[in-house]
């Protein structure tokens, strides 16, 4: 794995990466305005900072409108459908790393967000397994106690990792193989896992120190354009939108590099992939 090369993948898209923020800022944005917009908040806003209310004698909100639940589910569908489209994107992303194309690829909005969902689909099984690692060590600790809490704590923290290693192979063998069921294959995708713990470990440190980097320029860019939050609601959030989705979707395609590269390492190869093969043999 590369630190480098990972960090420089979206300064190198930048165009592309800003495409992408502008769309979902713009998105966001109408709807933002359409809640915003077609309700008096001041009563709200009064309460939950603790200020006193423009006008005494509005002491409750008033009846929101069809703009406003139009503008509030607006913003749920796309926060959903966004995410969907995100995950789904990102296994374009690291099948073109894998393939050692340096730009990002096309948008296929409706394939990216069909694939996003197959993944979320998949990630239910991973928390689904994590929540039942987390109930047994709950009850082992409780009926054990002593060293056997630390001994278990230690494994839960170890198969968290695993399994959290594994979802990234599954999401590598689904951009190689082009076959969602591979992201299934969880028992399989732990133990290239398990196997690889070294290069995993790595790629988790990698991941810790681009959340830092990218954390630390977004919070100095919400410190430097705060202010514009005092002056106008609107343009405030939608500025703060902005600098949300650039730093997020920065870190988030250089992880997914990462991703791709970490593949590689351990032996998921997309030097013979075929766009045209519905599924090839990664292992």
């Amino acid at each position: 794995m590369n630190f480098s090369s990972a960090f420089k993948y979206p300064f190198h898209n930048f165009a592309k990466v800003m495409s992408i923020v502008l769309a979902l800022t713009i998105a966001f944005a109408v709807f933002s305005a359409m809640i915003l917009n077609s309700h008096d908040w001041t009563p709200l806003f009064a309460h939950l900072y603790e200020i006193e209310a423009v006008d005494p004698n509005v002491n409750t909100l008033e009846p929101v409108s069809g703009t406003t639940i139009i503008g509030i589910f607006g913003l749920i569908v796309v926060a959903i459908a966004s995410g969907f489209w995100l995950s789904g994107y990102s296994i374009e992303v690291i099948r073109a790393v894998m393939r050692e194309d340096e730009w990002m690829p096309a948008v296929d909005i409706s394939r990216n967000v069909k694939d996003g969902a197959l993944l979320f689909v998949s990630s239910v099984a991973y928390w689904l397994l994590f929540i039942a690692l987390i109930v047994a060590v709950a009850v082992g600790t409780h009926l054990l106690g002593g060293v056997a809490t630390l001994v278990l704590t230690v494994f839960t923290i170890v198969a968290i990792c695993v399994m959290g290693w594994a979802y990234f192979v599954g999401m590598a063998r689904f951009a190689l193989e082009g076959d969602y069921r591979a992201s299934w294959e969880i028992w399989k995708n732990m133990r290239a896992a398990r196997v690889n713990w070294r290069s995993g470990a790595k790629l988790l440190l990698y991941m810790i120190a681009f959340s830092i980097v990218y954390g630390t320029v977004r919070q100095i860019a919400d410190g430097i354009f705060g202010g514009l939050m005092g002056a106008n609601l609107l343009t405030g959030i939608t500025v703060s939108i902005i600098i949300y989705y650039i730093f997020n979707l920065m870190q988030h395609f250089s992880t997914q590099v990462l991703i791709a590269q970490y593949a590689s390492e351990i032996g998921i190869r997309g030097d013979h992939y075929d766009p045209e093969k519905g599924k090839v043999d990664a292992f």
